[in-house]
């Protein structure tokens, strides 16, 4: 009977879960941050949106951009669950706010937090231009301009 060594084998049955799970830990983490950027630029879009709304009555404006965020197209979000969505427009300022979490799926290895979730906000906020301001500023930068 010839004698082998098996260190190779045992090597590998140690290597090879590590390098699984670190390529998973990756791909988990790149999903999280792809659902964070598009929840921030859809807010910020709304925000937007908002604050360029015709002028009007506060609580018309506010459900107009409520229900155009319960319209919002959520099927590109992958594994990504909201927690809050929320418009205000006070003061002619508009905000835009939301929330959302992900479930870490190995409950024991979530170092940067407490628990298996993966929570992300985010926050935007314009300001409303009058008409008359804006009529004012024009003609500032027209007489600038005749200068």
């Amino acid at each position: 009977m010839k004698m082998e060594n098996a260190y190779m084998t045992v090597e590998a049955a140690l290597i090879f879960p590590i390098t699984m799970a670190s390529i998973l830990f990756v791909i988990y983490f790149m999903l999280f941050q792809y659902n964070r950027c598009l929840m921030e630029q859809d807010l910020g879009a709304m925000a937007l949106w908002g604050s360029l709304e015709e002028a009007g009555d506060t609580a018309m404006i506010q459900n107009a951009v409520q229900r155009r965020m319960s319209e919002m197209y959520r099927d590109k979000y992958a594994v990504w669950e909201f927690t809050g969505l929320n418009a205000s427009l006070k003061k002619n300022r508009f905000s835009a706010k939301g929330s959302g979490q992900l479930a870490f799926p190995f409950p024991g290895l979530n170092f940067w937090g407490s628990g298996s979730i993966w929570t992300a906000q985010a926050e935007y906020e314009y300001s409303r231009l009058a008409p008359v301001t804006f009529i004012r500023m024009c003609r500032k930068a027209h007489k600038a301009m005749e200068k």
